[in-house]
């Protein structure tokens, strides 16, 4: 059986990394719903943020699915690299 994870990141180095780890897990799937927005609009985004306030940090959205017996790892890498788990939604 098949679980979805939902997380986000404000760093996409650290998506990167989080990214890298699940692959070598072994996952099924995964995708980047606003990373190519997100990456053009990277920079101009984290001068708002040092301008305005820190509130404003971008953030960078990973969809994972794995089989069921993964998903507790792949949880736990995400939080390792700093991500947020939300709320599962269908692929």
């Amino acid at each position: 059986m098949e679980k979805n994870l939902t997380a986000t990141f404000h760093n996409v180095d650290n998506l990167e990394q989080a990214a890298e780890q699940l692959r070598k897990q072994g996952i099924i799937d995964m995708k980047f719903p606003n990373l190519s927005a997100a990456l053009i609009d990277y920079q101009s985004d984290m001068m708002i943020q040092s301008i305005e306030s820190s509130a404003l940090a971008p953030s960078y959205e990973l969809e994972v699915c794995v089989q069921q017996s993964r998903y507790r790892e792949a949880e736990d890498t995400i939080l390792k690299f700093g991500g947020d788990l939300h709320e599962l939604r269908s692929f």
